[in-house]
Parts: structure tokens; C-alpha cells; sequence
């Protein structure tokens, strides 16, 4: 049987959900173990638990775009096939031009955030 029953939602900018992430993740717990020990009153104390690798708010940033990019390009896959079922082939080479662009975009975007983090990484 469940020990916790009570469900909370809770709704946080992107600066606040980047910083749970970070910081449950440096102590090596989930968000829900970090937030429930906040409740009781655990001080989480800055110390050196694990190294900082998770990423800068502006790589944050980068990969937000790339999984939204992602989102996209699977809703237009959807879309290009309903085209097809459908029989606009016209829209549908079209949509396929254009998913292949966005794919590019997204290598590109991958690439970019890659070379950030390994010059970040060779920085150190």
C-alpha cells in the first residue's frame, strides 16, 4: 500500500524548474525526495556532494529548443502522414521538404550543444 497519498501540483518558472533540477540532482535525489525533504525542515547545505555538471541556463535553454525542435518535427510526421491517407501529395512532399529542414536545424542545434559542453568540459 502507498505510504504518501496526497498528489500537490505545482507550477514553476523555467528559471525555478532549472534550479530543482540542478540542485535535487547534485544532492542525487529526485525532485520529489529533494521538495518533500524541504517540508520537513532537512537544510540542504551547499556543499561539494557530487561535482557541478549539470548544465548553464543557456544551455538549458539550447536544449529546451532541441526537444521542442523534436516535438515538432514528430507532429508534422504525423501530419505529412495524414496528408498521405488522405491524398494531398502535393502538401504531403511539401511538409516532408520541411520536416527534413527541421531535421537538419535539429543536427545542427545537437552539434552546437555538444561543442559547448565539450569545451566546457576541456575548460575544466
Amino acid at each position: 500500500m502507498r505510504r504518501r497519498n496526497n498528489k500537490v501540483n505545482v507550477f514553476l518558472s523555467d528559471d525555478e524548474k532549472f534550479i530543482l533540477k540542478r540542485d535535487s540532482s547534485k544532492l542525487n535525489l529526485s525532485q520529489s525526495e529533494y521538495i518533500r525533504n524541504l517540508i520537513i525542515g532537512y537544510e540542504v547545505k551547499n556543499t561539494k556532494v557530487k561535482e557541478e555538471t549539470k548544465n548553464s541556463i543557456d544551455e538549458y535553454i539550447i536544449e529546451k529548443i532541441f526537444k521542442t525542435l523534436e516535438e515538432n518535427i514528430n507532429c508534422l510526421i504525423k501530419v505529412k502522414n495524414k496528408f498521405h491517407y488522405l491524398g494531398y501529395f502535393e502538401d504531403e512532399r511539401a511538409i516532408g521538404t520541411k520536416i527534413e529542414v527541421l531535421k537538419t536545424q535539429n543536427r545542427e542545434i545537437k552539434e552546437c550543444l555538444s561543442s559547448i559542453i565539450n569545451d566546457k568540459d576541456n575548460a575544466n
